[in-house]
């Protein structure tokens, strides 16, 4: 990021941007998923190993996945507030 560069001002760069072009279309890269399939298979583990009861796994995961959908949205909200703010 160049000095006194908005830090989401690279996203919506060019085309050519790598990052942007990393981009899947729900908005996350490729390792992001990745990381969230591998952390929902390991919360499944362990309630089949009965680590914790599969009640418990489905609010963890129901838990994780409404707070990973809304804190995008939650951080564009905050960024509109600064840039009217500033």
């Amino acid at each position: 990021m160049a000095p006194g560069e908005r830090p989401g001002a690279a996203a919506r760069g060019s085309a050519t941007d790598g990052a942007a072009a990393r981009k899947t279309p729900a908005g996350g890269s490729g390792l992001q998923s990745s990381q969230r399939f591998a952390w929902y298979v390991g919360l499944a583990l362990m309630a089949a190993l009965e680590v914790i009861d599969w009640p418990v796994a489905i609010v963890i995961g129901v838990g994780h996945e409404i707070g990973h959908r809304a804190r995008p949205r939650a951080v564009r909200e905050l960024a509109g507030g600064i840039e009217a703010a500033g």
